[in-house]
C-alpha cells in the first residue's frame, strides 16, 4: 500500500553523510523530502533528483527562521516529520580540547537542534491537528550516538554532546506526548561518513597524550573499515520509521548502524564499566608502556 505524500525535513544532507543517503531513501518511499546543508550548491545531485533543497546553518537563527518561512509557505503551514542529523565531531583529549572547537560542536550538536525543535515545533502540531495522529503522527527524529553511552576515551566533548541530545529527546518525548507528537532517539552507531575521521583528531604537539595521537588516528581508521555504509543506515533507520514501528509510541528509541545492538545491550544488562578494556585497547591505554610515558610527560611538564 503506498504510503502519502507527507513530508520530511532533514539537516546536514551533504553528499558523503547520512542526512543525504536520508534523503534519498525517505523520497523513495513518496516523501516529499526537503534537504538542507550549510551550502546549497553541496545539494545539487539531490536538487537532480527532485528533492527540494535549502541552505541552512542550525547556528544561525535567522537561517532557521527563513527555512521556518519557506517550509510554512510551501506547505501551508505544515510539517510531518523532522529529521535532526546535522552534527560535527572533535576528538582530543578532555582535558587539552580546544575550548572555541568544543562550544562550536556544541552550538552544532546540542544548541541547533534545540533551535530547530523549537521552531518548527507549530508546524508539527499543524499537522497534528489536521490528520488521524494514531498511525502517523507528525514526529521528530533526534540522532544521538552510541557514544552517549560510551566512554569512548579522547572524544569526551562529543560524548558530552550527544549524551544531552539523548537526554533532552526522551525529555521532549514526555512533553510533546499531549500535543500529539512523536519524539524518536536515535542512537547512531559507527558508519562510514566522514565525521569519524583521522582529520577531526586534534592533540597538542605539547600536551601530555601526544603519545597517544597516531593510537587515535588508526583507531579511526580501523572504524571507518568495518563501518556500516550511509546507504544502508539509511534503509534500516527508514524501514524503521515508515514501516516498521509508525505509530505513536512505537520505536522510539532506535538503535542502528554498526556496534549499535550490542552497546545497547552491553549498556542494558552489564556492569558500569563493562566498556573499559573495550575503548581502552585501541587507543593503547591498556598498554602500561603508553600509560607510563603519558605520565611521565604530564610530571615533567608540570614542573
Amino acid at each position: 500500500m503506498p504510503l502519502s505524500k507527507r513530508s520530511i525535513l532533514i539537516t546536514g544532507c551533504s553528499p558523503g553523510g547520512v542526512g543525504h543517503a536520508l534523503a534519498l531513501e525517505f523520497a523513495s518511499h513518496n516523501l516529499r523530502v526537503f534537504a538542507t546543508a550549510r551550502s546549497l550548491g553541496s545539494l545539487s545531485s539531490l536538487k537532480e533528483k527532485g528533492i527540494e533543497t535549502f541552505e541552512l546553518d542550525v547556528i544561525n537563527s535567522e537561517s532557521i527562521i527563513a527555512l521556518r518561512d519557506e517550509i510554512t509557505n510551501r506547505t501551508g503551514g505544515k510539517l510531518d516529520m523532522l529529521f535532526n542529523n546535522a552534527g560535527t565531531m572533535y576528538e582530543a583529549p578532555a582535558i587539552e580540547a580546544d575550548s572555541t572547537r568544543v562550544r562550536g560542536m556544541f552550538e552544532t550538536n546540542v544548541f541547533g537542534l534545540f533551535e530547530m525543535v523549537s521552531a518548527f515545533a507549530p508546524l508539527l502540531l499543524a499537522s497534528s491537528a489536521s490528520t488521524s495522529t494514531t498511525r502517523n503522527p507528525p514526529v521528530i527524529i533526534n540522532t544521538s550516538s552510541i557514544l552517549s553511552r560510551l566512554p569512548f576515551p579522547f572524544s569526551a566533548a562529543y560524548n558530552a554532546s550527544k549524551a544531552a541530545v539523548a537526554t533532552y529527546s526522551d525529555t521532549l518525548r514526555i512533553e510533546l506526548e499531549p500535543l500529539g507528537i512523536k519524539v524518536v532517539t536515535l542512537f547512531m552507531g559507527t558508519v562510514a561518513t566522514h565525521l569519524m575521521s583521522p582529520d577531526n583528531i586534534s592533540f597538542r604537539a605539547d600536551g601530555f597524550y601526544f603519545d597517544a595521537l597516531e593510537e587515535a588516528k588508526r583507531r579511526s581508521r580501523d572504524i571507518a573499515k568495518i563501518s556500516m555504509n550511509a546507504e544502508e543506515f539509511a534503509k534500516q533507520v527508514v524501514q524503521q520509521v515508515l514501516v516498521k514501528s509508525p505509530g505513536r509510541a512505537q520505536g522510539e528509541y532506535l538503535w542502528k548502524g554498526t556496534n549499535a545492538w550490542p552497546i545497547w545491550f552491553l549498556n542494558t544488562v552489564g556492569w558500569r564499566k563493562i566498556f573499559d578494556p573495550i575503548v581502552k585497547k585501541p587507543v593503547g591505554l591498556d598498554k602500561e608502556e603508553l600509560r607510563n610515558a603519558i605520565f611521565r610527560k604530564a610530571q615533567s611538564l608540570s614542573d
